[in-house]
């Protein structure tokens, strides 16, 4: 059960970007919610799933240590979420996740990311870009696709990302296609 305090912090959550961050600085505050909050991310029928997600999105960006504590519940779940709002969270975690693992390499993002999470990521993210989901999950899974096709696990990504986005990217909307030339200008 959820506890009541972190309960109704979580059902003050709006889709404003500051009260999203106020909740988030809260609930850093007491980083044994945390493990809460991601939870609650992935319990379906629930009224505060999206407000979860938007929050843990926030808390990943911000004090990604706290979330890699709990990091295992996050990639168990995530082939399982199905709410439009909270997908999009859970894409943009994925970006955010295999940018500071690829691009800035810092060497505790390195040693977190084992192989089975990068695969889930790739499995995820594929399934996102070729099912009928919103631009708004579409675009930061192109992202983390493109990272994960830097490492030598991923040689694979690069071919099978350019076919989709090349095939997909003249039948989505103009945000789905500007996203995709980005990502295929940087593809080697």
């Amino acid at each position: 059960m959820l506890p009541e305090d972190l309960k109704e912090k979580l059902m003050e959550v709006d889709s404003s970007r500051k009260k999203r961050q106020e909740v988030a600085s809260w609930i850093v505050k007491k980083p044994h919610y945390v493990r809460e909050t991601l939870q609650w991310c992935f319990t379906p029928e629930s009224e505060l799933l999206v407000n979860a997600s938007w929050v843990l999105e926030i808390i990943c960006e911000h004090k990604p240590k706290l979330f890699f504590k709990y990091m295992y519940i996050f990639f168990e779940r995530l082939p399982s979420i199905k709410n439009d709002s909270a997908l999009r969270s859970c894409a943009k975690i994925c970006e955010m996740l295999c940018y500071e693992h690829y691009m800035l390499k810092c060497r505790y993002f390195r040693d977190i990311l084992s192989e089975n999470y990068l695969k889930i990521m790739t499995e995820c993210c594929f399934d996102w870009l070729i099912t009928d989901q919103k631009v708004a999950c579409q675009a930061p899974a192109m992202g983390a696709l493109y990272y994960l096709g830097k490492d030598k696990f991923g040689k694979w990504i690069y071919p099978e990302l350019r076919n989709i986005l090349t095939e997909n990217a003249p039948n989505k909307s103009a945000g789905y296609q500007a996203r995709a030339r980005k990502v295929l200008k940087r593809i080697p």
